[in-house]
């Protein structure tokens, strides 16, 4: 069974937004093909559950609202010259449920069964919407 990483995305105010950010960071990587990679102080130690069928977890104003697969996660040399890791994602995020859950600095793991489902499956177009849309009728128990 996959695990995942959750991770606040910092100074992002909206899901059209992480798209946007997303996008304008990937590039074509040799090996691994269209990608964005993500660097981190702290390398996962359990990077072959994560590397399993995974994914990145984003949590967006207090909510977990979109998620993007986990492809790679390779050791780096940071600026200071101490070890770090890239986590490496597909660049294609795709919304969840929303999910209440508080910030914090770095990551964390997150088990499959606490991860929300995805909003839209496939290529459905039904329950398209805001992630705020989404959560409002989650909390009225709609959703």
């Amino acid at each position: 069974m996959a695990l995942h990483i959750l991770k606040v995305a910092a100074g992002i105010g909206s899901l059209d937004q992480l798209k946007r950010v997303v996008e304008q960071y990937s590039y074509d990587d040799p090996d691994l093909g269209h990608i964005m990679h993500m660097s981190s102080r702290n390398t996962p130690k359990r990077a072959e559950e994560l590397l399993t069928g995974g994914s990145v977890y984003w949590i967006i104003k207090r909510a977990i609202v979109a998620r993007a697969p986990l492809v790679a996660i390779r050791e780096e040399e940071r600026f200071d010259g101490k070890k770090g890791c890239q986590m490496c994602i597909r660049p294609k995020v795709i919304a969840t449920v929303p999910q209440p859950k508080r910030g914090f600095q770095g990551w964390r793991y997150l088990k499959p069964e606490d991860a929300p489902a995805d909003l839209i499956t496939g290529d459905s177009e039904t329950g398209k919407g805001s992630p705020e849309l989404a959560q409002e009728l989650q909390s009225l128990g709609l959703l």
